[in-house]
């Protein structure tokens, strides 16, 4: 059985299931990040890790893309089993910006902070 993570690209706003990497069948996503590659199959860049629980929004809703990357940028990850101590993860521009300034430590806050644009 494969163990699906989602992974997107936010410049496509697309998010695809993948395995954690290609060659693990383990489906753990504890793994260095620079482990976890996989390319989009529209534009050929790299795709963000987002975790199990990441719900795309629809291509068109630049609103909720541009939440999910920042919460990405910030280290935010949609991981574990959706019951944790801690509000939920925003999808709103005007909301995440906010909500990344008073949630520092935040249980799905699991990354470092990253940039999209050297990421890719």
């Amino acid at each position: 059985m494969d163990f699906l993570h989602k992974f997107s690209c936010f410049d496509c706003r697309v998010a695809f299931k993948r395995r954690a990497t290609e060659k693990s069948n383990t489906g753990t996503a504890w793994q260095a990040e620079s482990e976890l590659v996989h390319k989009c199959p529209n534009c050929g860049r790299k795709m963000a890790f987002l975790g199990r629980n990441f719900r795309a929004p629809k291509q068109a809703d630049k609103n909720k893309w541009y939440a999910a990357q920042l919460l990405w940028e910030a280290g935010f990850r949609y991981c574990g089993n959706g019951h944790h101590e801690g509000p939920a993860l925003p999808e709103s521009k005007v909301h995440t910006i906010n909500f990344i300034q008073t949630n520092l430590k935040h249980p799905q806050k699991i990354a470092e902070t990253n940039s999209w644009e050297k990421y890719t």
